[in-house]
């Protein structure tokens, strides 16, 4: 009877073996590293995010007179992925913003990026859809949820529109991008009205599109970062406004400072900012804009981010009594701290404080003003799946 048992067990035993060989062999057994890697696979192809900012307020808005609330200033859903290894997609919209489609692109504003991307190769990518302009600056290249408050020039810009973008990595960490998008979401007589066609005899473009040449760059081993861009915009038949971006950052381990020039000339104000201080409520002409905007940043330590920001920014119109010389001036001084408690979470809890100063021309009816906020939030990219 033992002989018997002995021999039933070393028969199951034998067939065992033969059949963990024959599964070693990739028949049917998938080994745990392998199901780790085909998980990581697939969340590889969709990656959700929340992206969200939130403070407590007590602000002057220019009347003197203090006030407090509650804000969130951005809450975006953002989902992107790589569905194969040169096949990837982006898609982000903003919760808080109406979801009417627009003329042009039948897409809602809401809708900040919606574009799938193909990498041919290393050094070629090309990417479809609605996007970001690639306009250079190190603000404008930021997360929304990690700025306080925008300059003016960005503040009044649109700057997602639907397009293609070819990029172009000739060496590691230099990058070159050639865009083309529509240059609004907007028909022409939505954005200008009727009256800038009867009363100041433009015409619309037949092929309102954007063009752009940027530089993303990193010189000295990662020490000097560039963010350089150049380009035109159609915004009327025969008429355009040419731009110009230069941002330009030190990087060092645990300090940054970054300076952004960035410059638009309008043949037509397209923006509205210098128009909206028109006597006659037409469009300007001719208009300069000019921005300046430097941030210092320190980390003393990993959990600590400490930051002081200065903008200066000004608008000129050409060939119209006192609006020709900077006839509107802007200051930024934005100064504040950051503590990130998780080195696994993308959570910064924040005080900051962000004041204005507004000048006009003193030839000009218009009153200067400051504004004024102490914010006291927290800023959360969220990693729901």
């Amino acid at each position: 009877m033992k002989k018997t048992i002995i021999l039933i067990i070393l028969t199951l035993g034998f067939t065992g073996i033969i059949r963990a060989q024959q599964n070693s062999e990739g028949k049917n057994v998938t080994s745990l590293a392998e199901r780790f890697d085909l998980v990581e696979k697939k969340s590889d192809k969709m990656d959700v995010y929340f992206n969200f900012q939130s403070s407590f307020d007590v602000a002057d808005e220019g009347t003197e007179d203090w006030g407090a609330k509650f804000k969130a200033r951005q809450l975006r859903l953002e989902i992107r992925g790589n569905l194969t290894d040169k096949l990837f997609y982006r898609f982000r919209h903003r919760l808080n913003r109406s979801n009417e489609a627009r003329t042009i692109d039948n897409l809602s504003k809401a809708t900040d990026i919606l574009y799938a991307g193909y990498h041919f190769s290393d050094k070629f990518t090309i990417i479809a859809g609605k996007q970001c302009q690639a306009w250079g600056g190190f603000e404008f290249d930021l997360n929304p949820i990690n700025i306080y408050e925008y300059s003016d020039m960005i503040e009044y810009m649109d700057n997602f529109m639907l397009g293609a973008s070819f990029v172009f990595t000739p060496v590691e960490n230099q990058e070159f991008i050639l865009q083309i998008t529509d240059s609004r979401n907007d028909s022409f007589e939505e954005i200008y009205g009727n009256d800038i066609i009867t009363k100041q005899g433009f015409e619309e473009s037949k092929a309102p599109l954007t063009y752009i040449l940027n530089w993303n760059g990193s010189l000295f081993e990662d020490l000097i970062k560039t963010r350089w861009a150049i380009g035109v915009q159609t915004e009327a038949k025969d008429t355009y406004t040419t731009s110009i971006s230069l941002g330009t950052k030190l990087n060092l381990p645990q300090f940054q400072l970054a300076f952004d020039y960035m410059r638009d000339d309008c043949e037509l104000d397209r923006s509205g900012l210098a128009s909206s201080f028109s006597p006659d409520g037409r469009y300007f002409e001719d208009v300069t804009y000019n921005s300046f905007i430097m941030k210092a940043e320190y980390q003393p330590n990993p959990k600590w981010n400490i930051f002081a920001k200065g903008m200066y920014e000004n608008a000129s119109v050409d060939n119209v009594t006192n609006y020709d010389d900077n006839f509107r001036k802007s200051y930024g001084y934005f100064g504040g701290v950051e503590y990130l408690p998780f080195e696994d979470q993308d959570l910064r809890v924040f005080l900051t404080y962000v004041g204005r100063k507004y000048d006009f021309d003193d030839n000009l009816a218009f009153s200067d003003y400051d504004t004024n906020r102490v914010s006291l939030g927290i800023i959360y990219r969220i990693k729901a799946f």
